[in-house]
């Protein structure tokens, strides 16, 4: 009986994900419609995002962003209710519901209007909330920088001199992503238990902006994704951000997020796993864990990496090899990037930076070229929580990986149980999570 209660409360989350989506079109990560689904229409486009949109159109029943509030609210409420009373076995999948029926909620309000500070909308739509970070850090990483890169001239000079050199050549840049998209699938499926049919059709071409990707979802079934991923030629890939994007977006990545929770959909019935929804703990937890999965695939040997980049992308690339040597350091001012780009995101959000001030401090670490961090910044507010929820969490989940599994292929086998199962933010971070096969429920 508390499985069917609790799937009708799940199948009400689900809908208003859905109906949601008119107000917040690039929630939707994923959806499972049904266990087999290919598309039966032309009516797409490669200048938007199709996962999928246009063929959940009957779903999205027209309800005001007031009507989906209140009715958010009555969700979390009975949940949190239910929750109170709820069996042993549905205790973790009771908890699941209601927070993210309550994250629900928050994202709702924001998008209403309700002002409420960067740590308390980062706390309810995640549960996250990145510390305060020591600035110190920047000054330290732009100075090792200035110490170790060639050439002359001031620290930030040498930083803008070498991302140049790093840059990928429009002309090797479909050759290298379909290498590192098929390598990184490849040692994906060597550890983990993966279908191996989720290799992506690869396309380059001019793309709108800034956006560095757009993906078309043409079918899927209970072993196969098939999918389009069309990179932007025009958008500044490097060395560094090239393996981060590809992998993370394909496997080990969101594919592997997707196939799992799709199998189990397909296995339990559990409406709550068709939907994969940006603004909520589980898809932060998937963002976190595509990032440590990309270093475990390496066997989270940092050399390893180096070697890789060397080999493969340095040699398709045309690139001076020499420079792989540098990679780890830069490497560690990517990840310093982040957080300096979560500052400035804070920091506007809070009104305590204006545009910018926000934009002179990512030109001031060279996170952003002269003259472009306003650009960069003034996007933010569209996608709160950006940096905390694809940063942050990247070292939460890290953190937590390597307490409870310090070897990579028990962190590969628990990275698998986390994307097909029920769990709480609270979970990750005090490192209480134990994977319980959902098969077994």
């Amino acid at each position: 009986m508390s499985e069917s209660v609790l799937n009708n409360y799940a199948q009400v989350y689900v809908d208003l994900i859905l109906n949601k989506t008119r107000f917040d079109p690039w929630d939707l990560n994923w959806f499972t419609e049904a266990p087999f689904w290919r598309r039966t229409s032309m009516k797409f486009s490669r200048t938007y995002k199709q996962i999928p949109d246009y063929e959940i159109g009957d779903l999205k029943h027209g309800k005001s962003l007031d009507d989906m509030y209140e009715d958010a609210k009555q969700l979390a409420a009975d949940l949190a209710n239910y929750q109170k009373t709820a069996p042993a076995n549905e205790q973790r999948r009771a908890v699941y519901l209601a927070e993210h029926a309550s994250q629900l909620v928050v994202r709702l309000a924001l998008l209403k209007g309700e002002k409420m500070s960067y740590d308390e909308a980062t706390k309810g739509l995640y549960d996250l909330v990145a510390p305060a970070y020591d600035y110190s850090a920047f000054e330290d990483i732009v100075k090792d920088l200035g110490s170790a890169l060639p050439g002359t001239g001031s620290p930030a000079e040498k930083i803008r001199a070498f991302r140049k050199s790093i840059a990928i050549p429009k002309e090797t840049l479909l050759p290298v992503i379909k290498q590192v998209a098929k390598d990184f699938h490849d040692m994906s499926c060597r550890y983990m238990d993966l279908s191996g049919q989720n290799l992506p059709r690869i396309r380059v071409r001019e793309l709108p902006g800034a956006m560095q990707f757009l993906s078309v979802l043409f079918g899927y079934d209970y072993d196969h994704i098939d999918y389009e991923r069309n990179f932007n030629i025009n958008y500044p890939w490097s060395v560094d951000n090239l393996v981060e994007c590809v992998a993370h977006e394909c496997e080990p990545g969101h594919f592997v997020y997707f196939e799992k929770r799709t199998q189990a959909y397909i296995d339990t019935c559990w409406p709550e796993m068709s939907v994969v929804s940006q603004h909520t703990a589980s898809n932060a937890f998937s963002e976190g864990a595509a990032r440590v999965a990309i270093d475990m695939c390496l066997e989270n040997d940092r050399q390893k990496m180096t070697d890789y980049e060397r080999e493969v992308i340095f040699d398709i690339c045309g690139l001076d090899k020499a420079k792989a040597e540098l990679m780890p350091l830069w490497h560690r001012y990517y990840d310093v990037m982040g957080y300096g780009k979560l500052e400035a995101t804070r920091k506007l959000w809070d009104g305590v930076w204006t545009l910018e001030e926000a934009g002179a401090f990512l030109e001031k670490y060279c996170f952003n070229d002269l003259g472009s961090g306003v650009d960069t910044i003034k996007k933010a507010p569209d996608d709160i929580g950006h940096f905390c929820a694809h940063n942050y969490i990247k070292d939460v989940v890290k953190d937590f990986f390597n307490d409870v599994c310090p070897d990579f292929r028990d962190q590969f086998k628990l990275y698998e149980g986390l994307c097909s199962d029920d769990f709480s933010m609270k979970d990750i971070l005090d490192h209480s999570y134990r994977f319980e096969p959902y098969l077994l429920k």
